[in-house]
């Protein structure tokens, strides 16, 4: 089924798996949206969604092979990464989960991805052009890319980071582009939370880390004001009903979490609240 309606995905490193809960039993009952937007870890989880790979972007996150584990402390000494860039994004669409590049490409589902380009810090919202096949998942590992843990990555000679710096729930862009009236929120936070305002330390390490980017130093060091205030945004319309929100209600994961109980667990939540809600949603999305 083609729902002529925007469906927004929060990041927040591995609480994506819950994402992957909610997305794959969309899938299974062949609901899809017109309109796909996705930040960090949920431009991942977007691309597999608009390829239709149920349960890639799960076994992506759930890392049961050695062989394929892409998070380890030793790799920022040696890569300048946590994460082992190369591998999830090289390794993982071309050979250990192949990445349905055909599917994606026939789909007539549009799929934006938010990064913060490093130089004025303001996000970008791209919009993936499906003839291009890497390019497309270069994309995805730009808005991917967590300060201080992984490189910047270039697109156009332009140096770019997480999405989630700048707009982590990118819902007044959807709303300011005014194309569909009915929007889905999924978030990775459960109701209520807000981040913590930086304290001093934490300050004085980001702005070491990024002195030649003033302008994304800025924003780095706000950031927890700016989400606080997107949250407040998403309550408000889902208080007045003018969008339908699904966010954990357990206790979630951490955002470098690798024990795969843990994820399986939290893969399971959103599976079941998707289950749960999906009625709710589809009278949402029909009246």
């Amino acid at each position: 089924m083609d729902i002529n309606a925007t469906i927004i995905l929060e990041g927040g490193g591995m609480r994506g798996v819950f994402t992957a809960g909610v997305l794959d039993f969309l899938m299974d009952n062949d609901y899809y949206f017109s309109d796909v937007i996705g930040v960090s870890a949920g431009s991942c989880n977007g691309i597999d969604y608009v390829s239709k790979q149920r349960g890639r972007s799960k076994n992506c996150f759930i890392i049961t092979d050695n062989n394929n584990r892409f998070m380890h402390p030793g790799n920022f000494f040696l890569h300048r990464n946590v994460m082992d860039m190369e591998k999830m994004f090289v390794k993982f669409p071309t050979e250990s989960f192949p990445f349905d590049f055909e599917t994606f490409r026939k789909s007539n589902m549009k799929m934006e991805v938010v990064v913060t380009n490093c130089l004025n810090g303001k996000a970008e919202y791209k919009t993936l052009d499906k003839t291009k096949k890497l390019d497309n998942i270069t994309i995805c590992r730009a808005s991917c890319s967590m300060p201080r843990f992984c490189k910047e990555v270039y697109l156009n000679n332009i140096p770019f980071l997480d999405g989630g710096v700048s707009d982590s729930i990118p819902l007044k862009h959807v709303v300011s582009e005014n194309k569909n009236s009915k929007i889905f929120v999924v978030l990775t936070q459960p109701f209520g939370y807000r981040k913590k305002i930086v304290k001093t330390p934490i300050k004085k390490a980001i702005k070491l880390s990024f002195t030649k980017y003033p302008e994304l130093l800025k924003v780095l060091v706000d950031r927890p004001n700016l989400y606080n205030n997107q949250l407040n945004y998403v309550e408000e319309l889902e208080k007045k009903g003018k969008i339908f929100v699904i966010r954990p209600e357990m206790e979630v994961v951490n955002s470098l979490e690798t024990k795969v109980e843990k994820l399986n667990d939290f893969y399971t939540h959103g599976y079941f609240l998707m289950k749960r809600d999906f009625t709710a949603l589809n009278n949402f999305i029909n009246n």
